[in-house]
C-alpha cells in the first residue's frame, strides 16, 4: 500500500511541475508612454472673430495720431483738395522723415496689405464700428505684420515713405478714413476731425522694418491720395 501511495504522490508532483514549466512567465507591465500632444489648431472661424468684434463696437469718436512725433496742429488740412484725374483728396497727408514709425490710430484687425499704383505700399485696418483706416505710401511694413493680425494703438504698421504716385513728393503718410461698408456707409471721413495728439513718451522704440514687396495678386488700393 505504501509503495502505491508514494507512486501516486510522485505522479501528481510531476503533473504540477509540468504545468508550471509550460506556463508563460508573468509579463512586467508595459511602461506608460504619453500620447503625442498635437499643437492645437485654431478653428477655421477664428480669424473672423476679430472682425465680428469690431463690427459690434461703436465707432471711435477720437483716434490717435499715427505718425510718431507729429502733432495734429502740424497737419495742413487738404481733405477734399483736387487731385489728378479729377479726383479729390480722400484723407490727410502727414509729413515726416522717411522711416518714421506709423502706428495704428485705433485698435482693429489688419484686413489688407498690398501695393497700389496710387497708394504704393498700404495697410488697411478694420476698426470699431466697421470703419476702415487706410495707411498708404509706406516705405516698408512693420516686421512680422500680416493680414488677420489684431492691432492696438501701440502697434507699428509700417514706416513713412513715398511709394506709389507719391514718389516725386517728400515722404509722408496718406491717412484715410472710410465708413463701414457692412452698414452701407461708404462715406469718406476727414481724419483731422477725429485725430488727437498722443503722448509719444509712453511708447518704446519701434521695432525694425522689413522691405515691402509688391504681391503679384494684390489689386490696386482704393484711389486715394
Amino acid at each position: 500500500m505504501r509503495p502505491l501511495l508514494l507512486s501516486l504522490c510522485f505522479l501528481l508532483s510531476s503533473c504540477v511541475l509540468l504545468e508550471e514549466s509550460s506556463a508563460e512567465p508573468p509579463q512586467a507591465p508595459a511602461p506608460t508612454i504619453p500620447e503625442a500632444q498635437e499643437e492645437p489648431q485654431p478653428p477655421l472661424w477664428e480669424p473672423f472673430t476679430g472682425y465680428a468684434r469690431m463690427y459690434s463696437l461703436p465707432p471711435d469718436e477720437e483716434i490717435l495720431m499715427p505718425v510718431r512725433g507729429v502733432r495734429v496742429r502740424q497737419v495742413a488740412d487738404t481733405f477734399g483738395a483736387p487731385r489728378s484725374g479729377g479726383r479729390q483728396h480722400e484723407g490727410q497727408d502727414i509729413f515726416a522723415p522717411r522711416g518714421t514709425p506709423v502706428y495704428s490710430a485705433t485698435e482693429g484687425v489688419v484686413v489688407r496689405m498690398g501695393y497700389g499704383q496710387l497708394g504704393g505700399n498700404y495697410v488697411y485696418v478694420l476698426g470699431p464700428g466697421g470703419r476702415r483706416y487706410y495707411y498708404a505710401h509706406l516705405d516698408a511694413y512693420a516686421k512680422g505684420l500680416e493680414e488677420g493680425d489684431e492691432v492696438t494703438t501701440s502697434t507699428v504698421l509700417g514706416y513713412v515713405g513715398n511709394t506709389g504716385n507719391a514718389r516725386t513728393t517728400p515722404p509722408h503718410l496718406h491717412f484715410g478714413v472710410y465708413g463701414s461698408w457692412w452698414s452701407g456707409d461708404e462715406r469718406v471721413i476727414n481724419p483731422l476731425v477725429l485725430l488727437r495728439d498722443r503722448d509719444w513718451k509712453t511708447l518704446g522704440k519701434a521695432g525694425g522694418a522689413k522691405p515691402a514687396t509688391k504681391p503679384s495678386s494684390a489689386p490696386a488700393a482704393r484711389p486715394a491720395r
